[in-house]
């Protein structure tokens, strides 16, 4: 069957056929209903984004008739052991907004029998029904609703204001004559000053009310997915705080329904009723948008008791929009598999339970649980048994050595990897919460998750690495993080973490100095190596003029130190800004002096071309550079998100830009691993270099791909010392993180995509998430998954080859 065109017969009056999103959106309007945002095609590419979410496929149930009943979008969640698919506030009922419980059951029956048959691997399907019946069972997992508000946003603000209750309209008031509160559209924000300056509120809502966030990674994924046409960002800044974000709310708006998808508020602002006047303007804002309606997502009830401490709250903007809506239930396709997870999951429990016991209690579980639980098992085991010494030894033995990962990324998985291919170690996952490329690995013994405050808190972060070093006093304790923040922590307390403690970083005041741009251009400028032509804008001086930039628009403006441009309340701001204009640059100065800005800022020429290289270098205690390694990058993540990290590149040997690091790193006097940003200027052939950033890089795994092992490089130098000198790359290598098929069809034709294709079909790639030494067959499904479900990020997005 087609998978955009099939039907199956069942003993329900009703069957399914499957549509393409056009027709799927058509049919539901024809019918008068409304599409809910999370039922679009909209929020399909969205789940696309994400890893272990595929959309699977929009369907139309027809009656005996061959008349529209139902529309339903489903999604494929692969996140788990077992694979759901999930139709979020669906299915949409075109013939009434009531069905009956007979109705709801037999557009079971019929989606139930057509999945088995499409969907050999879907062991549930997740959809919204009013009636509760013996074939639904409470959702696995996620925090669910079955009563909301919903307000009337065709009355007037007056009317509005009259439908609320007495203290909503006294605490509305108080909120909005408070002069220090600002609501501000700041839907354009990066994502740095989104984790930086609005998502901190929402970890601290989280702490108040005892709930777990995700990342917030997530949550701007959803604002920069959905665009600003659908998701807008809402925030209330407090002037006489300094402008910092007190209050913040992301709004979806589509086919005129507006939804309060998320928000929070500090306890701080709680007194000067910031969250009162957030959901007003926020009414307000999405009225003005065109929607006539205002869904607030959820009212206590008796499925959902835990949103009650919401209610009072909520309902003082409106009793009378309070309804019953469908809540969300899982239909069981397959009770087999379902048993079977529940019984892998009672196991792991138990598993995790006696880890806590000691070994012994481990020992005496019975075997078929200990089989049940499978790979569980193994990595919980090796959590009780410590650390590896002698599985896979590399060259030369196993140091005493325990490498202790602080990154959830993949850059954390590729530095456990690198230890793990040297020398057989597995490490210790200190993180605030494990993400699909460091969980379920055999890589890490013990994973210690400290919370979303660790994000922020680095303090927990160091208190946990000193707990390590005292629970292992034999060993030598390396902790690895590509964070500046962490970076920066560990530098400055590398002397109380522990004597069996080895920091692989500089000294802050070199961290600052390096991290400096201008001090790098003024290295740059000693070293004899080119940087793109640059005026820096001193602001501790008063406002500079725009006329002291002489080279040709447009340009780049960017701050030379990020830290304290990082701490800046402005809205619209951004980590560096394209300036086309003697103008603009006029007015983004205007901006930045209004903002109280007072550090430096680098205009810069605009380097045309895309030759984007990354430099990785190593610069022993001893001042040799014993890791020379240099890349071309060949693709960039196309999302809003994540502009500017390489997706795709290609290990090559470029004497000229290893030389030129040299003399960089040299003439700054740096030691340790160093992750350098170039182009080469195609009007010259000369190559400029722009940053040097204190760490490995994310993507430092090309350098262990190509044979130039990162962990070895520490070990040797910091702990033997005696620093090993890599050798030269013998061929070249692509480094991907999308599947290596993948890549002839996404870059361009040319001789560099021949290049790669040939390399490939050779087997000369690497992907860091990609690891035949690792053992949990979650993991290893996860890498594959993340893989392709990033390829759909490319669908419809311009291809950013090289720069």
């Amino acid at each position: 069957m087609s998978p955009t065109q099939s039907s199956l017969a069942t003993t329900s009056p009703y069957s399914i056929v499957a549509v393409d999103a056009d027709e799927f959106v058509r049919t539901i309007h024809d019918a008068g209903a409304r599409v809910p945002v999370e039922q679009s095609p909209e929020w399909a590419r969205y789940d696309d984004s994400l890893p272990g979410r595929r959309h699977w496929r929009y369907l139309l149930v027809h009656d005996a008739a061959g008349a529209h009943v139902a529309a339903l979008s489903l999604t494929e969640f692969a996140g788990r052991a077992l694979v759901q698919l999930w139709g979020k506030f669906a299915p949409i009922w075109l013939t009434h907004a009531a069905p009956s419980a007979a109705e709801e059951r037999a557009l079971r029956d019929a989606l139930a029998a057509y999945v088995k048959a499409e969907h050999p691997k879907a062991a549930l399907v997740r959809l919204h029904a009013t009636h509760a019946a013996p074939d639904l069972t409470e959702p696995l997992t996620e925090v669910f609703y079955d009563r909301t508000l919903v307000l009337d946003l065709s009355l007037s603000e007056d009317e509005l204001m009259a439908s609320m209750s007495k203290n909503g309209r006294r605490d509305l008031r108080y909120g909005l004559k408070n002069d220090a509160l600002v609501f501000t559209d700041e839907t354009g924000i990066s994502e740095q000053d989104f984790a930086e300056q609005v998502f901190p509120v929402f970890t601290e809502t989280a702490e108040r009310g005892h709930f777990d966030l995700r990342p917030a990674q997530f949550y701007f994924n959803m604002l920069s997915q959905l665009g600003p046409d659908i998701c807008r960002l809402y925030t209330v800044r407090d002037t006489s705080a300094g402008g910092a974000v007190v209050a913040w709310a992301l709004v979806t708006i589509y086919d005129g329904e507006a939804r309060y998808f998320y928000a929070a508020t500090s306890a701080a602002a709680r007194k000067s009723f910031a969250a009162n006047r957030m959901v007003w303007e926020c009414m307000l804002a999405a009225k003005s948008r065109g929607a006539s309606t205002f869904d607030f997502m959820g009212l206590g009830s008796d499925r959902a008791p835990a949103l009650s401490s919401l209610d009072g709250f909520k309902l003082k903007f409106g009793k009378d929009g309070a309804r019953d809506v469908p809540g969300p239930w899982d239909l069981v396709v397959r009770p087999q598999v379902l048993s079977a997870y529940r019984a892998s999951t009672k196991a792991k429990a138990l598993v995790r339970d006696a880890r806590s016991k000691g070994p012994s209690t481990v020992r005496s579980l019975p075997s078929r649980t200990m089989r049940t639980a499978s790979s569980a098992a193994t990595a919980l085991a090796a959590k009780v048994a410590g650390p590896e010494r002698g599985a896979t030894p590399g060259q030369g033995g196993t140091p005493a050595v325990l490498p202790v990962v602080l990154d959830f990324t993949l850059s954390g998985y590729a530095l456990a990897r690198a230890f793990h291919e040297r020398y057989g170690l597995t490490s210790v996952l200190v993180v605030p919460f494990t993400t699909g490329a460091t969980a379920d690995s055999t890589l890490f013994h013990d994973t210690r998750e400290l919370g979303f405050a660790a994000i922020n808190d680095h303090d927990l972060v160091l208190t946990e690495i000193r707990r390590i070093a005292a629970e292992n006093p034999d060993l030598t304790i390396i902790p690895l993080t590509n964070n500046d923040g962490y970076v920066q922590s560990l530098s400055a307390k590398r002397d109380t973490l522990g004597t069996n403690v080895v920091v692989p970083h500089e000294s802050p005041a070199m961290l600052e100095r390096i991290s400096d741009k201008n001090h790098f251009n003024a290295v740059c400028a000693e070293a004899g190596v080119a940087t793109p032509g640059t005026v820096v804008l001193d602001f501790a001086t008063g406002r500079p003029s725009a006329d002291d930039v002489t080279f040709p628009y447009p340009i780049i403006v960017k701050p030379a130190d990020s830290a304290l441009h990082n701490a800046l309340s402005m809205p619209g701001k951004k980590k560096l800004y394209e300036v086309d204009s003697r103008d603009e640059l006029d007015a983004l100065i205007t901006r930045l002096v209004d903002a109280g800005f007072t550090g430096e800022m680098l205009a810069q020429d605009l380097i045309p071309g895309d030759e984007i290289l990354s430099v990785t270098m190593y610069r022993a205690k001893n001042g040799e550079i014993t890791l020379a390694r240099t890349s071309r990058v060949l693709l960039q993540d196309p999302r809003p998100a994540y502009l500017g990290i390489p997706d795709v590149q290609v290990v090559q040997d470029m004497p000229d830009v290893v030389e030129a690091s040299r003399r960089i790193l040299e003439t700054a006097d740096y030691h340790g691993f160093a992750n350098l940003d170039a182009i080469r200027d195609p009007r010259d052939g000369s190559v400029k270099f722009f940053e040097v950033n204190p760490r490995y890089g994310r993507n430092c795994y090309y350098a262990t791909g190509s044979g130039a092992n990162v962990a070895e490089q520490l070990v040797s130098d910091l702990v033997e010392n005696s620093p090993v000198t890599a050798p030269a790359p013998s061929d070249d290598l692509v480094y991907t993180v999308l599947p290596p098929q993948t890549i002839a069809r996404l870059l361009p034709k040319g001789a560099e995509r021949d290049a790669a294709a040939a390399l490939v079909k050779r087997g000369r790639w690497a992907d860091p998430l990609k690891y035949d030494g690792e053992r949990n067959p979650k993991h290893k499904a996860y890498a594959q998954i993340a893989a392709w479900n990033h390829v759909r990020a490319y669908r419809g997005a311009p291809r950013i080859v090289g720069g």
